[in-house]
């Protein structure tokens, strides 16, 4: 009995074997095509990494600011380093914002001459800059009222809700954060007290 062997591609009409080329071929290009597809959608999915936010959270460096006043005067967070340093984020529609407020203007008033820097920072992209100065003319405040136009600080500082306050050391490490208020004079100056000694 004869022994039967499959046949081998060159054994295979001619025919056939130009259709399994040409089959062999096709798939090449198309594997070619997903694979070139993966990658620009997986490049094109990338954030943009030009100028990447640095958010903010306890423990670490503080971000880096820079923000007019209601006067045009541009103030940044690097200006008082060395310093403990309060930011409050408000809003003039916020009702705990103007409860605080008072007790921020005496911790100020107190403690200035001691190092403590409050300064309010007003989400202006949420608000009206002539209500705010209003509000600050109102409300007699002597620290600094920064005006936030496009929300970017809020941002950079995770802030969701209103007040927040960032409380920053010294040394640039934010030592706390709290959110909401109003928050009293009381432990505005217990938390300085802790930020000046180092207390985590």
């Amino acid at each position: 009995m004869n022994d039967i062997h499959p046949q081998s591609p060159s054994s295979l009409p001619p025919v056939l074997t130009r259709f399994l080329h040409n089959f062999g071929r096709v798939q090449l290009v198309f594997i070619a095509l997903g694979v070139a597809w993966l990658a620009i959608t997986a490049f094109t999915a990338q954030p943009a990494q030009s100028a990447p936010i640095q958010l903010a959270q306890k423990g670490f460096m503080a971000p880096d600011f820079s923000l007019l006043d209601t006067a045009g005067q541009e103030t940044s967070l690097a200006d008082f380093k060395g310093q403990a340093v309060i930011l409050n984020f408000w809003a003039t529609w916020c009702p705990p914002c103007k409860a605080e407020m008072p007790d921020l203007q005496k911790a100020h008033t107190l403690q200035k001459e001691q190092g403590l820097v409050i300064i309010g920072i007003n989400r202006t992209d949420q608000d009206d800059p002539a209500e705010a100065a209003a509000f600050i003319q109102n409300f007699g405040l002597t620290f600094p009222i920064l005006l936030d136009p496009t929300g970017k600080v809020a941002q950079a500082y995770q802030v969701s809700a209103l007040p927040t306050t960032i409380f920053i050391r010294p040394d640039g490490i934010i030592h706390k954060v709290i959110v909401g208020g109003p928050l009293p004079q009381a432990l505005l100056l217990a938390e300085f007290q802790q930020m000046q000694q180092g207390v985590p």
